[in-house]
Parts: C-alpha cells; structure tokens; sequence
C-alpha cells in the first residue's frame, strides 16, 4: 500500500506542477493517465497500480505492484493499445528498471521515456515474468481520469 501510494505521489506532484495550457490542435501539454493492475489467473494474488504524466519532454512512469513472490524480478512496460489488443512498446527494454519484489511482496519503480504520449492513444502497463520470460503477469489499461 505505501508503495502504491508513493508512486502515485511522486506522479501526482510531477502533474500538478505542470502547466496546462490546452491546445486544440495539438492536445493538452500534460495528459495524466492512470490503472489498476489486473492479474492474470496464473497469479491471482498480485495487484498494483501505474500511472504516467505525458508532457512535450517525454513521460514520466510509475508502478507499483503488491502480492508477488518475494525476490522476483518482473520486467515491465508501457505498450500502445490495449491488454486485449497490445501493440508496440514505448521505447525499449533498457528504458523500464526492474521491478524488485521485497520481503513484503512489493515493488515500485519509475520511469523517464523520451517520447509523449498522443493525448487521444490507447495505452496500456503489463508486467512480465521476468526480462527472460515474456509471460504476463499483470496488465491495466490506462485511462485519462
């Protein structure tokens, strides 16, 4: 829980720092999207949450996860579309830390990507078994509040 809460801090202040100045044309200056992490059946335990704040320098990511196995390593990203219809990456592999899993079950992690989200895109987190193993493990849609 104070993980996520955190993450979610850290997300929030770098958002409200941010001016806003809405362009019709181009779309806000800062977006903020956010989720709630939904575990796949083969690990029905894990929760956790994302969030990320779009701004014309790039994106700025946090995640959180609780209820994994202590000591794991899960590799995690920011895709384009949906959990049910992913498609690309943002940015590459060496871009998202791992996400280490505590005695407590917990991990959190941020991130810089250079590129900005399209403020009209459909986005979404997954967590991966591990960089090895490309298995998901959890994944959120994010959404504009």
């Amino acid at each position: 829980m104070t993980a996520r809460r955190t993450v979610l801090l850290t997300v929030t202040i770098i958002a409200i720092g941010a001016c806003v100045n809405l362009d019709t044309e181009n779309g806000p200056a800062v977006t903020v999207w956010e989720t709630q992490l939904v575990p796949t059946l083969d690990f029905p335990g894990l929760s956790g949450q994302a969030a990320a704040v779009s701004r014309p320098d790039g994106t700025a990511v946090g995640i959180a996860v609780n209820g994994a196995l202590e000591g794991a390593e899960h590799a995690w990203g920011l895709r384009e579309g949906t959990c049910s219809a992913p498609g690309l990456q943002v940015g590459p592999d060496s871009d998202y830390p791992e996400l280490l899993v505590d005695i407590t079950g917990s991990a959190e992690t941020e991130t810089h990507l250079g590129p900005r989200l399209a403020y009209d895109g459909s986005y979404h987190v997954e967590v991966r078994v591990s960089a090895a193993d490309p298995t998901r493990v959890a994944c959120g849609d994010l959404v504009q509040p």
